[in-house]
């Protein structure tokens, strides 16, 4: 009874925020955007606002949505978030017209920054609007009802509340999704089947077979395996990515450490060891190798490489050992043998990848408690975060091993 009351009370609470919260926004977005440009039916806007995966496993349908708008004779905008815009201009510039960079952090938080940024877009004036995340951000969609734009698309998604209706009410067609888990390569083109077909809410949802689209490759481009020769030119090594956005998804740097000790005794100097990451995972890169000691050679990159410069670093590697984050579907991408360190708490909707998008081997391990449901067919998101310090040392080094070429 009493916890009933607390999660109820706690419900309200939550609700209150929010509350304030669309309120000032509503009223920040509507201000940006009382003059506007009028609309362009020439004018395409697609927004995209989540992380660097998610990017990497959208640009086939990107590139696929841009092919179409093209062929209709209009202009494509990509809004895109500074996380991953410098991947946009360096592999996909040739897919958008116009590319405006938005650090999404700030934009739903400083409502000044906000202002500016809609009030350019406001001033373009286009004819449609293009929303295609599954998981929608309410915070940061928003400002679309708002928009003059004859069309605005976006997906049913199923989410609920208050704020989600307000919104959907705002598009013009909201497409129907699977509410099964979808890998999310699949659920983009989910999306962009829905758009190019002219689907609607009523109709029912596509039937896909899982990373069966072989004319839409998940391929990082040539340039970045030009440059992933010349990482590769100084010998072969293995690329040890200690990092990841939160801290459950972190395989401790112990384990990798001991980690990098079995390869070295297993393989000797047959292989350089190169940890990899941002400047903020250097401190994990030391640790591994204060830990794994000065016998263990290592060379260290993190926070040497920017995203295109990573994604070839990752490209020449004979074998990727990541947590659950960006240079794991780099590395899936390059078509370089893979070991990902993951919890498995969304399993199937960014790992495993399906095998026919693969290049290389991929392995996947996951805490015991996991693959025990796993093994039984359950696949639902966990009660609690698995630990990922359960996955062994011991087991990553037998996996490794295999998945290096045999020689």
């Amino acid at each position: 009874m009493l916890s009933n009351l607390i999660g109820r009370f706690r419900q309200y609470r939550r609700q209150r925020r929010q509350g304030g919260q669309v309120t000032a926004l509503s009223q920040a977005d509507a201000t940006a955007l009382a003059a506007q440009a009028p609309p362009d039916p020439a004018r395409v806007l697609v927004v995209r606002n989540d992380s660097i995966g998610d990017y990497l496993l959208y640009r086939p349908w990107l590139r696929q949505l841009s092919a179409a708008v093209r062929g209709r004779g209009q202009r494509l905008t990509l809004v895109a978030n500074a996380l991953w815009a410098p991947l946009a201009r360096a592999w996909d510039a040739d897919a958008f017209d116009e590319l405006v960079v938005v650090d999404f952090g700030r934009f739903t938080k400083d409502l000044a920054y906000r202002a500016e940024t809609l009030g350019a877009l406001g001033a373009q004036g286009f004819g449609e609007v293009v929303y295609p995340l599954h998981v929608r951000e309410p915070a940061v969609e928003n400002f679309i009802r708002f928009l003059g734009a004859p069309v605005r698309v976006a997906s049913q998604s199923g989410q609920q509340g208050p704020w989600v209706e307000l919104i959907n009410a705002g598009y013009t067609r909201l497409m129907p999704s699977t509410l099964r888990v979808l890998f999310e390569y699949d659920r983009n083109r989910e999306f962009f089947e829905n758009w190019q077909r002219g689907a609607t809410e009523a109709d029912a949802p596509l039937v896909l077979v899982p990373g069966a689209t072989a004319a839409v490759p998940l391929r990082l481009p040539a340039a970045v395996h030009q440059a992933a020769d010349i990482a590769a030119a100084a010998g072969p090594y293995i690329v040890l990515f200690p990092g990841a956005s939160a801290r459950q998804k972190r395989w401790p740097t112990g384990h990798f450490a001991q980690l990098a000790q079995g390869l070295h005794r297993h393989f000797g100097a047959r292989y350089r060891l190169v940890t990899a990451g941002s400047a903020a995972d250097d401190a994990y890169a030391r640790r591994i190798m204060r830990a794994a000691g000065p016998g263990v050679p290592f060379d260290n990159r993190c926070g040497q490489t920017d995203l295109p410069a990573l994604a070839a670093l990752v490209a020449g590697a004979q074998l990727l050992i990541s947590n659950d984050t960006v240079t794991a579907h780099l590395g899936a991408q390059a078509g370089v043998p893979l070991l990902v360190l993951l919890m498995g708490e969304n399993y199937g909707k960014f790992f495993p990848y399906p095998a026919a998008l693969l290049g290389a081997p991929c392995r996947c391990l996951f805490p015991p408690s996991q693959e025990a449901r796993f093994a039984q067919g359950d696949f639902s998101p966990p009660v609690r975060d698995p630990r990922i310090d359960q996955i062994t040392p011991a087991r990553a080094l037998a996996a490794a091993i295999e998945l290096l070429p045999k020689v």
